[in-house]
């Protein structure tokens, strides 16, 4: 049965981020290259959104993908991560410095915060970490942002 047109269903609402702070992606290569100096690095903007550890706190606690059940190889740490960044792929985010990052063991998700600081983003458990867990792996092999 299909809704009508009369009464649509609400679009959850969206909490933009605080901060309008902006990098260009030649500034964001530089922090990137810091983090990452072997890693092959794709950015695909001209210029990134920053924002606070607090917004991405406040995104994160309305996003659901960390409560994905895990199944090998269907739904594993790449689909996390490409699901997380499609979550954030939405207006007054899209142009957030966020991505995607392969190692040597383990997909997980990326950010610069408007402090100038890399940190992960563990989407199986929405955790923000400054460096990779030694299970992560050791190896930054790619980032695209």
């Amino acid at each position: 049965m299909c809704k009508s047109a009369a009464n649509p269903t609400p679009e959850p609402t969206v909490i933009l981020p605080s901060s309008s702070g902006r990098i260009s992606n030649a500034d964001l290569m530089i922090v990137l290259r810091l983090v990452a100096p072997d890693a092959q690095i794709f950015l695909s903007d001209k210029s990134y959104l920053l924002c606070s550890e607090e917004d991405v706190a406040r995104f994160l606690a309305q996003d659901k993908t960390n409560k994905l059940e895990y199944e090998p190889d269907a739904l594993d740490c790449d689909d996390f991560s490409y699901h997380l960044l499609g979550q954030f792929s939405v207006p007054g985010w899209s142009d957030l410095a966020f991505g995607i990052v392969w190692t040597d063991k383990h997909a997980l998700n990326c950010m610069v915060m408007e402090d100038g600081t890399f940190w992960l983003v563990e989407p199986q458990a929405d955790t923000l970490q400054s460096g990779l867990l030694a299970w992560q792996g050791s190896k930054y092999r790619l980032i695209v942002m």
